[in-house]
């Protein structure tokens, strides 16, 4: 059936193989031309002038296919090779994903300058994050034979380039309970007297799941890799039913070190659900402890609510530091002893004024005299105590401002204007005047000087107003 324009239906087909004709079979409209022939064929175009028509086919395809096609199926050996050594659960499905992020990476040019086999690894690992599978980063790491941060720097950088940085496949919290089975299974089937009853793994692994569960309502996956919880767990787990397994099983198990996992088992004594005995937390395995379950604020840490806190109310105790290079600034009685009559003989002077002034105290109080503390006086500057008392409040108003750094942008006349009173400012006018007329001679009032009965003009001579005769020669305006 093939759809016909004319007919506008569906229809029958007839196929002439010898044509390469494809016809309607009810109408018989040629539908669609397959013809292939070797000999090229030329036909005119709008302007007349003869062109090749159809296209060329390439036998082979190029050489920048054949290499990129080379890496795709490189890196899918790659995946399906870890997938299989590693008997990662999915088979081909994990494969499919982990091939479809090889495929952008190196749409991306991202295996330029690193080897498949990291970026084959940090693509399979994605895709376990996506699909939730239990297996950690160190993994791939530890079968590869490298750094765990060599391939996590991979990781990060392929994120990046895929836009994953913020996607909730990266930025989700690994939920430590998908780990558990794993390593329970690891752990019982690694000693010469491993544990094959599957019904006794099974009772270890919802151990460890409860107590996780209640790590989780403690706040204590947030911040925490789950590979240090993961071990807490499974050595608790394995203590309660009678496993006798060490720390350092453990820690060849979910590879952290020894110290991490001691720190985890001290961080979950010090919640709730530590103190539960193995029957109490089978009896009430779905108590909450100090946490809060769903969105809820985590609790508050005690050490911020002050010495009076609750959490506080048990003495100090550094009976549970273990740690080495704290052990070493801890000092036991005898050298705390030591110490002491080291800094009293270094502090003698000290002590004995100390003690003087407490006897004397101690001797004033007995015969009833009350010593006052006296206030404590300003001590005055320098330049303060050698200046001399000003004789006017001028004078006293620019010492001020020269001892605050002002006395060079100050005019000592215009301070001194400020503080002159009504008599001394007529006394120093009357005495301009005097001055004035001891140099200009006496005023007329009419703002010129007599000399002789004739008023002086520098050297103009004398006369009236009707002596002008209307003539300005002598004048120049």
């Amino acid at each position: 059936m093939i759809y016909c324009t004319h007919c506008a239906d569906y229809c029958p087909s007839i196929k002439d193989p010898d044509k390469g004709y494809i016809c309607c079979g009810t109408c018989g409209k040629v539908l669609d031309q397959e013809v292939y022939t070797d000999e090229p064929t030329f036909v005119k175009d709008n302007t007349g002038q003869s062109r090749l028509a159809g296209s060329i086919l390439a036998s082979i395809e190029s050489g920048y296919s054949i290499s990129h096609q080379r890496t795709l199926d490189k890196g899918r050996d790659e995946i399906r090779q870890i997938v299989n050594n590693l008997h990662v659960s999915g088979g081909e499905t994990v494969v499919s994903k982990a091939y479809r992020f090889y495929e952008l990476a190196v749409d991306r040019n991202f295996t330029r300058g690193r080897r498949t086999s990291h970026v084959a690894a940090a693509c399979l690992y994605i895709a376990c994050r996506q699909s939730k599978k239990a297996y950690l980063l160190i993994d791939f790491s530890d079968y590869l034979q490298i750094s765990v941060y060599v391939l996590g720097a991979v990781f990060l950088q392929l994120c990046q380039v895929l836009l994953l940085a913020d996607h909730p496949v990266v930025q989700k919290l690994v939920d430590p309970s998908l780990f558990i089975h794993r390593f329970t299974k690891c752990l019982l089937g690694r000693r010469d007297n491993a544990v094959s009853d599957t019904a006794f793994s099974r009772e270890v692994s919802d151990t460890a799941l409860r107590i996780v569960a209640s790590m989780k309502r403690d706040w204590m996956q947030t911040g925490r890799k789950p590979s240090g919880l993961c071990g807490a767990a499974l050595y608790i787990a394995a203590l309660s039913h009678g496993c006798n397994y060490t720390k350092a099983d453990i820690v060849s198990v979910v590879h952290v070190c020894e110290a991490t996992l001691t720190k985890r088992l001290i961080e979950f004594e010090n919640t709730d659900s530590g103190s539960l005995t193995a029957l109490s937390g089978d009896k009430s395995s779905t108590i909450g402890s100090g946490g809060l379950i769903n969105d809820s604020v985590p609790p508050k840490d005690p050490e911020e609510g002050g010495e009076n806190c609750e959490g506080n109310a048990d003495p100090e105790s550094l009976s549970d530091i273990d740690d080495v290079e704290v052990d070493w600034y801890l000092h036991n009685e005898e050298e705390t002893q030591y110490k002491k009559i080291i800094w009293e003989e270094m502090n003698k002077e000290y002590l004995e004024e100390q003690a003087a002034k407490e006897a004397l105290a101690a001797e004033l109080a007995a015969r009833g005299i009350v010593v006052e503390e006296g206030k404590k006086k300003r001590k005055r500057n320098e330049d303060t105590k050698s200046s001399t008392p000003a004789d006017t409040p001028a004078e006293a108003t620019y010492n001020m401002l020269k001892r605050k750094g002002l006395g060079s942008k100050i005019n000592e006349g215009a301070v001194g204007e400020l503080y002159k009173t009504k008599d001394e400012v007529e006394s120093a006018s009357r005495k301009e005047e005097m001055e004035f007329d001891a140099l200009f001679g006496p005023d007329n009032a009419d703002g010129e000087t007599v000399d002789d009965g004739g008023y002086g003009y520098g050297g103009c001579g004398d006369g009236g107003a009707e002596a002008y005769n209307g003539i300005d020669d002598d004048f120049d305006f």
